[in-house]
Order: C-alpha cells, then structure tokens, then sequence
C-alpha cells in the first residue's frame, strides 16, 4: 500500500508539472513593434487600437511625440499594420519572434544561482537563506506574505551600530525580471566582493534589500504567462475573457494616489490602480516593514525596474510640482548616472518622472519620500531604451550589475557630501 500511495503521490506531482509546462503561454512568431506617435489625432487612434484588435502594450501610454512598444500574436498582425498605416503612425518591428528571444534566456532549473541567467523564485530564495546562514551581520527575516502566500523576504546588512541605512526593493512588477537579477547581483557584491570601496560602504551605511516584492506575479510569469505585471489577487472583476486579476501595485500607494495615469481604472488592465490606495497586502507588509525602522534612519529609497535607463525622482503625479530638495536629488541622480556610464557606456537620464515620461501617481518612491519623509528616493529604469525592453536577454544581467553598482558608488559618495545621511 506505502508503495502505492508513493506512486500515486509521484504521478500526480508529474501531472501537476506537466500541466504548468502545458498551461505556459508561448510566444512563437510574436512580433514586437515600436509606434512613433506624433500628434494628438495619433494618440487618440493609437489608444482605441486594442479595443478592436487583440495586442499587448508594454506600456503605459502618456503623450505625442514618443513611442511605444507593442506585442501582437501573428493572427493580428497585419490588421494593426493597416491600422498604423491608415493613421499614419510610423513604426518598426523591433523584435521579430519573441519565443525565439525568451529561449535564449531559457534557465537550467539545475543551475547554481548566478548572474548569466535568470533564475525562478525557490532558486532565488535559496540564495537568499544560504548568505543568511553564511554571514553573522545580516538579519534575514520574513516581512509577511503575498496573496498566495509566497514570503516576502528581507535582508538587511549591518556591520556597525549608529550607521544609516539605504533601502532597496525589487520586483514590484512581475515581468521585470531584471530587476531581482541587479538587485540580488548588488546584494552579493555588498556581501562577497572583495572592493574596497564596497567593503568601505557596507561598513559605514546599513543596506536594506527586499529583492522580491510581487512572488506571486514573479511565478506566474515563469509559470503561465511572460507579460504579466501586476500581483495575482482577484480584484473582483471581470470581461469577455473571465475573472480579472491584479492590482498594479506601483499604482497602490496612498500619495497622492488616482491622481494621473493611463488605465488606472480599468480592472482589467495592466495598469489598474485598486478600487483605494492600500488594498494589496504585498505592499501593506512593505510599508509596514519601511515604518518599523527608528525615524531618519532609512535615508535612501531605491525601487529597481524595466526599462529606460532612467533615474525617476519624485513626483509621479504633476510635471509642474517638485520636491522642495530636488535640485539636490538632481545631483545625486546625476553622480550615479556618471558612475553607471564608465563601465559600459549606458546613458541613464535623471529627473522627475511626471516630467521625464508622463504624470502617473501612487507609486513606492512616492510615497517612501512625502510619506516617510526619507529626503533621497527614486526609481532605477534599468536597461535598455527600448531594443529588447522587458526581454533584456540573460547575458547582459552581469553588465547591469557592474554598470548600477558603479553607478551606487558614486550616489552614495554624492549623496553624503550632499547631507543625506546627516
């Protein structure tokens, strides 16, 4: 009987992987375009587009005078040509099978963890725990757990008492996968490198990291579908196409929050903002863990995403209201976009993001700067301005980690000559 039950239990695990391996959306013969807009008559044409034809916008969209990319399967993609063309939207197809690119990406689920491929959660985690359990001066804990009951994890490195600490966090939205890759590459140069000057940094500040804020996405997109950005809790709504899930919940925080943003409010889409600011439990257990520490002792907040090579500093909600410091935080966004281009070349822009990109509000460093007042936060766009976007291939991870921790180095030196962490 043990034998039996043994084997039933293994047939059932094989068909329950074979399930997650058939339900993986694939992405073969999927085009990803670039649409040049360049008026209003434009945008407006551009926006209706997805309500006739079936395609996915990689982004939010703000104004003219910019582009957008776009995926679309390869059933419609000569009607949203003819469509661009009717309206004379000029475009490019920038990536000409995308199953083809994520296959070069494709991880070893057997492969140690590394910065040359990316890596799924367990994978992640387990790291995680073995630098916990190899090194005495950081404090690993659980801040909570997301919708599905995934942990969120912490891990905070401290050598000296009386430092002040910056914060960073990671993977707030699921497809971003970049984002946890550079954030944990910069954890484990903070823990393992042998620089002096980041051996220098670790003594004199403390160092924050949650590298995974949205689990549940993060799997969902390794294991059912690539694009998806948002968390995984069902919002209560619904369309042609069944339940509606998620919340996008860099739209969530409670500053200034509804105040602008393209879909917002629509349940379904990639973008939607919740019903009231503070609904997902990720990042109520985020906040929570930001309000634990003593006041004035998180001096910088760091929120790492795709794509742009931008440093995005408050706010997100106007392009005509800046922050009373903000031509301070110029200069320290412009010290780490000046150490970042040594090492490769890669141009990051720094500014408000209302201004930089479009007025969109409710978002971490918002929050983390007129909620808890710590007087340095932004978001990190990583690599790159649009050629791969969100598909970053594998083999540039360890580039973007050399590049943003050049880049850290020279933020931090600015940012203490600056006062910050006074």
């Amino acid at each position: 009987m043990k034998v039996l039950a043994l084997l039933v239990a293994l047939l059932s695990l094989l068909v329950l992987a074979t399930a997650r391996k058939q339900m993986a959306a694939r992405y073969d013969n999927f085009k990803v375009y670039k649409a040049f807009i360049n008026d209003n008559e434009q945008l407006d044409a551009f926006k209706k587009i997805h309500q006739y034809i079936h395609i996915h916008m990689l982004h939010d969209i703000g104004g003219f005078n910019r582009s957008y990319e776009v995926v679309v399967g390869p059933e419609h993609q000569h009607r949203f040509e003819v469509n661009l063309r009717f309206f004379d939207i000029e475009f490019e197809i920038i990536i000409e099978d995308l199953q083809a690119l994520l296959d070069e990406s494709a991880y070893d689920p057997d492969a140690e963890m590394d910065w040359v491929t990316y890596h799924p959660l367990d994978k992640i985690y387990d790291w995680v725990d073995e630098q916990c359990a190899a090194h005495d001066y950081l404090d690993c804990k659980v801040i909570g757990h997301s919708y599905e009951g995934r942990p969120i994890k912490s891990i905070r490195l401290s050598k000296r008492e009386g430092n002040k600490a910056i914060f960073i966090e990671g993977n707030i939205h699921a497809m971003e996968w970049i984002s946890s890759a550079t954030v944990t590459y910069i954890l484990n140069q903070l823990i393992n490198s042998n620089d002096a000057e980041l051996q220098r940094l670790t003594e004199e500040y403390d160092w924050i990291v949650v590298p995974m804020v949205n689990p549940d996405g993060f799997v969902y997109t390794h294991e059912v579908e690539r694009l998806w950005r948002k968390n995984r809790r069902p919002n209560g709504y619904s369309n042609s196409s069944g339940p509606c899930y998620g919340i996008d919940m860099n739209r969530n925080f409670d500053f200034h929050w509804s105040g602008a943003g393209w879909g917002i409010e629509d349940p379904c889409d990639h973008w939607f903002n919740g019903e009231q600011p503070n609904t997902e439990i990720e990042i109520l257990q985020l906040q929570d863990f930001v309000s634990s520490f003593d006041e004035d002792y998180i001096r910088a907040y760091m929120a790492f995403h795709a794509y742009g090579q931008y440093i995005l500093l408050p706010y997100g909600h106007s392009n005509t209201e800046f922050p009373p410091n903000y031509d301070q935080m110029m200069r320290i966004a412009a010290a780490f976009a000046e150490g970042a281009l040594d090492s490769f070349g890669s141009e990051f822009t720094y500014g408000a993001s209302g201004l930089l990109n479009y007025p969109v509000s409710g978002a971490a460093k918002d929050w983390a700067y007129g909620v808890k007042n710590i007087p340095f936060t932004c978001t990190v766009e990583l690599r790159d301005k649009g050629t791969f976007g969100f598909f970053l291939p594998a083999n540039q991870i360890t580039e973007v980690g050399v590049e943003v921790t050049e880049g850290l180095k020279s933020l931090i030196v600015k940012a203490a000559e600056e006062g910050i962490f006074d």
